[in-house]
């Protein structure tokens, strides 16, 4: 399922209904549909345009993070309440690469850091890191902030689906649950639908849709960028599956 579900996700991306576009409009030109043909490639066009574009991130990206940030700026650690434990989502961390013994860090290597900074406020006893292959890519930075490793549960888990369904087998009565402000949506479901007993107060960081949109939008709003393209995917991605969740919920 876990496989099933990233095709799935791959095929029902911006990136892959261009392509099926493009196939549709080859097939059409070769079957002498010449204008079909032409009006699936402009379509396609367009589509890979839109979401390139700035606009695409401030009309669907940044949607996902704007209730999680406070008078337009992203929480203090202070206002944050004492929990039972710091859930800390995978995805931040490079994997161990065996060339050496310090941290690899990724785009959302902020969530390791956020965890670090309520851990050190005193908002929870322990981080249950969380991700394949967590200890040995997440553990290296913990360490560099001084965090022991016998304050840290690793669990096993490859999607957010299996994260929220491995902590709530830890009987956890609330929980700080970090990851990606883009991320926290669908995060915050799916601890809902899978581990209902738990209270979850929301703790995000990465805000990169955010600050993506305020830094093009006002001057390049129309122009297509790589870096946005993959923003908007990810935007679309979190948002079918916040749909397809709420659907099925």
């Amino acid at each position: 399922m876990y496989y099933l579900n990233k095709i799935v996700g791959y095929v029902i991306s911006p990136l892959g209904i261009a392509m099926l576009a493009a196939i549709i409009a080859l097939l059409c030109g070769w079957g002498s549909h010449i204008r079909l043909a032409r009006a699936v490639a402009v379509l396609a066009a367009l589509w890979l345009w839109f979401w390139m574009t700035p606009i695409a991130t401030f009309l669907i990206g940044t949607q996902l993070e704007r209730e999680f940030l406070v008078d337009g700026r992203v929480p203090n650690i202070e206002t944050y309440q004492e929990t039972e434990a710091i859930v800390l989502l995978g995805g931040g961390m490079g994997g161990d690469t065996n060339l050496s013994s310090y941290a690899e860090m990724s785009a959302g290597a902020d969530r390791v850091w956020q965890a670090a900074r309520l851990f050190k406020a005193g908002k929870a006893a322990k981080i249950i890191s969380t991700g394949v292959d967590a200890k040995n890519s997440t553990m290296p930075l913990l360490k560099d902030f001084e965090i022991a490793e016998d304050c840290v549960v690793f669990l096993d888990a490859k999607n957010t689906e299996e994260e929220a369904k491995s902590v709530a087998q830890l009987g956890l009565r609330r929980i700080l649950l970090v990851t990606s402000a883009w991320h926290m949506k669908r995060a915050r479901l799916m601890f809902e639908k899978y581990a209902p007993k738990v209270e979850v107060i929301c703790a995000p960081t990465d805000f990169e849709q955010t600050l993506y949109a305020a830094k093009v939008f006002s001057t390049m709003a129309v122009i297509p960028d790589v870096n946005g393209f993959l923003a908007n995917s990810v935007a679309f991605h979190e948002w079918l599956g916040i749909l397809c969740y709420s659907f099925f919920k």
